[in-house]
């Protein structure tokens, strides 16, 4: 006798995020039974945490002038907004929509169907019930652009480890397609720690020997043990990432009580980032700051591309504007015044400078092959972000509060305290970071030569006066002027020389240096170091989703 033909419905989800069902009534003989897959009663929230610039903003008190007075403050889904409403603001205006004082999380963005690839399978009235469950969850916070790709990978194969269409056997219900062959049927690889194996996700490391998840391990500790719904976390990256990983803190406290009081068995979260997002992640985590940890509230975390260090390219942003495609450029800031503008004022944004634990001398004078100076010998705070006259300098004082007229001096004075107050603020999150990681740490990073990073920053002797007659003194000679492209013209005695900046110079992912995102490999339980991706575009790369798919199982079934 064949089997049973059923109809599997989907899942979907009352005003509260309850699971539920619809189905209608037939005739006798209409055989085709109605199957409902009932998720697990543990729930396991995997709680996504993105980059700077990836969550959207609303104003506290709208401009007048902005954007016919809507409280969007920055829309990085919206093409007309990125492209024409904010592309097109000068530095001045740039600094007013973008004020920490004026900003916080606007939840309310669009959730287009473009995103979710999984639609095309379902009803409208089942995507619309979806939609309304992810905007719930927090989706509409983050830019979907970047990151609608990985949040639709963990919601899909995350709950959706089995094929119920395929026949039930003696060792029960199959696995689905994805995760025999792109999880379990990728070609395993056992290392110990401190060696390391190419392998189809990149070069692999782990603690405690890598070991892929098994069949069973796979069906019993993670399938059906865990129902894992993916929420989004946005926060406003103008201010520290301290005070996001607070708030990132109050939101998984949240979800928590939230799946507990719908009667689920939740005790813990999965946390995923990217970029900066990790920092945030950690800072919530921190002993010493949103405690999430000590209070046992996280399985695990899996951090992607996490400028760990920080990353040489948010110093060449200040002084050469955004790198990428040109509508990309001007939209995050054509110009070293347009992103100082912004960010000289946000301490989200300075928090991504090299700290005191990124290698040292990664500021370069060259000329003519030479090394004229390598700066920080130990400390970048004192020795280059503080220096106010120096050529080569971090800040240009002018273009922190940029107006149409220069500022009297007295008034520049007061600015440059402000920016030092904000700066002895990030140096004292940067040391009381430190080196902590939560205990349960995966990560993966870009180490590619086709998508180098600035490890070193370097200006280079482009030409002069008088190049034949170039002096050792090139660091520490007058500026005269600044292109606020990458050239800056100084004078040093009788000569006149232009410095240009020099190109990224060793593997990363465009954007962050591979030596950055290795530091959170020295401490992780997993790690993977991968290429075939830049910085922004990296969650749509299937390896990464694969191994970050397969880090959020790994934790859970270790949890």
């Amino acid at each position: 006798m064949s089997e049973e033909k059923k109809n599997i419905l989907h899942m979907m989800y009352d005003k509260d995020g309850y699971p539920t069902w619809q189905t209608q009534l037939s005739p006798e003989e209409n055989k085709i039974r109605a199957t409902v897959i009932v998720p697990p009663d543990h729930v396991m929230p995997v709680v996504f945490i993105p980059g700077i610039m990836g969550s959207n903003l609303k104003f506290i008190k709208p401009l007048d002038w902005f954007n016919g007075g809507s409280n969007i403050a920055w829309r990085p889904d919206a093409s007309w907004f990125t492209g024409k409403t904010f592309g097109n603001l000068n530095p001045a205006q740039r600094r007013m929509v973008l004020n920490p004082e004026n900003t916080v999380i606007d939840e309310s963005g669009e959730i287009p169907d473009s995103i979710l690839r999984f639609f095309k399978n379902v009803s409208p009235n089942v995507q619309a019930n979806w939609k309304s469950e992810f905007a719930r969850r927090g989706w509409g916070s983050v830019y979907l652009n970047s990151y609608g790709e990985i949040l639709c990978n963990l919601e899909w194969n995350l709950n959706h480890i089995y094929d119920f269409d395929q026949k039930v056997t003696d060792q029960g219900h199959a696995l689905s397609s994805y995760w025999q062959k792109d999880i379990l049927g990728v070609e395993a690889a056992t290392n110990h720690y401190g060696e390391a194996k190419q392998h189809p996700w990149g070069e692999i490391k782990s603690k405690e020997g890598y070991e892929f998840l098994n069949l069973s391990d796979l069906k019993e500790k993670v399938g059906d043990k865990y129902w894992f719904p993916v929420h989004a976390a946005g926060y406003n990256w103008l201010h520290s990432n301290e005070d996001a990983g607070k708030d990132i803190a109050k939101r998984i406290n949240e979800i928590i009580t939230h799946y507990q009081n719908l009667k689920f068995d939740c005790k813990k979260v999965i946390i995923v980032t990217h970029s900066m997002g990790g920092l945030a992640a950690r800072a919530a985590c921190h002993p010493k700051m949103g405690q999430l940890e000590k209070l046992k509230l996280v399985a695990g975390v899996v951090h992607g591309e996490q400028p760990a260090l920080g990353a040489a390219a948010a110093y060449k942003r200040m002084h050469a504007g955004f790198e990428g495609l040109p509508w990309i450029a001007r939209a995050l800031g054509w110009s070293g015044k347009e992103v100082t503008a912004v960010l000289a004022n946000a301490r989200g944004g300075l928090e991504l400078l090299p700290t005191k634990r990124y290698p040292a001398g990664w500021l370069r004078v060259q000329a003519e092959g030479r090394d004229l100076m390598q700066l920080p010998k130990s400390d970048p705070y004192e020795e280059i972000y503080r220096k106010r006259n120096e050529w080569w300098r971090l800040m240009n004082p002018e273009w922190i509060e940029p107006s149409t007229q220069p500022p009297p001096k007295n008034e520049l004075d007061n600015i440059w305290k402000e920016y030092l107050k904000r700066l002895k603020l990030v140096e004292k999150f940067h040391d009381d970071l430190g080196d902590y990681y939560h205990d349960v740490t995966h990560t993966h990073y870009g180490a590619d030569f086709e998508n180098q990073a600035w490890t070193n920053f370097t200006w280079k002797l482009d030409k002069g006066f008088r190049k034949d007659e170039v002096t050792t003194d090139a660091p520490t000679a007058e500026f005269v002027e600044t292109d606020a492209l990458g050239v800056i013209t100084i004078r040093s005695h009788f000569l006149y020389s232009e410095y240009k900046m020099s190109k990224p110079d060793l593997p990363g992912d465009g954007t962050v240096p591979a030596v950055s995102g290795a530091d959170t490999a020295i401490k992780a339980k997993f790690a993977a170091k991968m290429t075939g991706f830049d910085h922004q575009g990296s969650y749509a790369n299937k390896a990464v989703k694969d191994v970050t798919t397969y880090s959020v199982a790994r934790i859970a079934k270790d949890t």
